[in-house]
């Protein structure tokens, strides 16, 4: 006789609406949703402190719910804080943790309870609550306590204490390693993007563990060949203040140094951005184009992707979507710790301006080097970076090993 099989009910607690290109840190939402949308029922949370949520039309396709809850507001800030102190349980926890990071204090614990209630569908009480980065952390384990639900997991995605010490933001990066300590040993699971985070963060929060769950990676079909014609590229949110960086490298030191070897050398910054970026349309070879639905033909119009980050925490989501899009690439070693690589195989890696121009300039002018980085970069993807491989790490380290592979409805016995 038949058997019913109930697919696993998931509640995923983000900071961005989730999307398979753009965004770095939406890439990583979209990729969680993906991988669970396989196997549970996802009913999606979107509170927007690190990003937009007003196209949520590709998650919807995905999960089975999705749900908008506003950050805390200056008018509402003060009875947020009231609560927690009227809670002995979170009046512990702030006091052990004050001053909170700034995003924390847009998604307060005192926020779950209006969570609950914008939920649709009765979910009942979920099998996991997931809150991706550290600083949903609070509010995603006491939404798993209301819920009831059985496991709460915890994406960290990067160490953001280590990213803060290195921008010198002391005090940001204390706020951080304060919530760690205090919020992440209630977490079932914690996970990170790379081996590197992991022990990093466990180290910083006391655990006994950090899972690891890489980026992956979509290929997409039909990409055409490099054209030629010394195009440079630099994809990433430019209003994250690394990124912000090499984009101001890329535009004021290496291209005009490019240019003495490759007149016709051109560069492409992809990606939104405030006034303080505008001025680099300026420079001779340089489009800033902004915010772009879609970065394909971007890949398609490109030579060398160049990722120059000085900073940076995580693993390099844009590393592996250049990969994916057979273009090969020209970084720093912060662009791509935590990544798998090795330098003259898969990347050309330099850490000085002058070593990246040259390295630039010899892909420009050797493309049978070119395409045997390209080659060597897609084997890589599909070995350790696609969906395929990376979608059963999640749904594991998230499910547990007894449901990461159940399938939703019915079954013959």
């Amino acid at each position: 006789m038949a058997q019913l099989v109930v697919a696993p009910t998931v509640v995923l607690l983000v900071p961005i609406a989730p999307a398979p290109t753009g965004n770095g840190l939406a890439m990583r939402a979209g990729m969680l949703l993906d991988a669970l949308a396989g196997v549970a029922a996802v009913h999606l949370v979107v509170v927007p402190v690190s990003g937009p949520a007003d196209d949520c039309s590709w998650a919807a396709a995905r999960a089975r719910s999705v749900t908008v809850v506003r950050p805390v507001t200056a008018a509402s800030a003060r009875d947020h804080l009231t609560r927690q102190l009227a809670d002995p349980a979170l009046r512990d926890r702030l006091g052990r943790t004050s001053p909170l990071p700034a995003r924390v204090t847009l998604a307060p614990p005192t926020l779950a309870p209006e969570v609950v209630a914008a939920l649709t569908g009765g979910i009942g009480s979920p099998d996991a609550v997931v809150a991706m980065r550290i600083y949903l952390a609070p509010l995603g384990i006491t939404l798993a306590q209301l819920l009831g639900a059985g496991r709460v997991v915890v994406d960290a995605d990067d160490d953001d204490a280590a990213l803060l010490h290195h921008l010198g933001e002391r005090d940001e990066a204390a706020a951080f390693e304060r919530l760690a300590r205090c919020w992440l040993p209630d977490a079932d699971a914690v996970l990170a993007a790379s081996a590197l985070e992991a022990g990093s963060l466990a180290t910083r929060a006391g655990l006994d563990t950090v899972g690891v769950v890489p980026n992956a990676i979509a290929v997409p079909s039909g990409v055409p060949p490099a054209p030629g014609v010394g195009r440079l590229l630099f994809v990433g949110n430019l209003t994250y203040g690394p990124n912000g960086a090499a984009a101001r490298l890329l535009a004021d030191e290496i291209l005009p140094m490019v240019r003495t070897r490759h007149p016709g050398a051109t560069l492409d910054i992809v990606g939104p951005h405030d006034a303080r970026l505008a001025r680099l349309s300026e420079t001779p070879g340089v489009r800033i184009p902004g915010r772009v639905p879609e970065v394909g033909p971007y890949y398609a119009g490109a030579d060398v992707v160049v990722v120059p980050l000085r900073h940076g925490a995580g693993t390099r989501i844009k590393v592996l979507e250049a990969f994916a899009h057979r273009r090969p690439v020209v970084a720093t070693p912060a662009a791509v710790a935590g990544l798998e690589v090795q330098p003259g195989r898969e990347l050309m890696v330099a850490e000085a301006a002058d070593d990246l121009v040259g390295a630039i300039g010899d892909l420009l002018d050797d493309p049978p080097r070119a395409a045997a980085l390209v080659e060597a970069a897609a084997d890589l993807v599909a070995a350790r970076y696609c969906p395929a491989v990376v979608a059963p790490l999640v749904r594991a380290a998230i499910l547990g090993p007894d449901n990461h592979e159940l399938p939703g409805g019915t079954v013959s016995a």
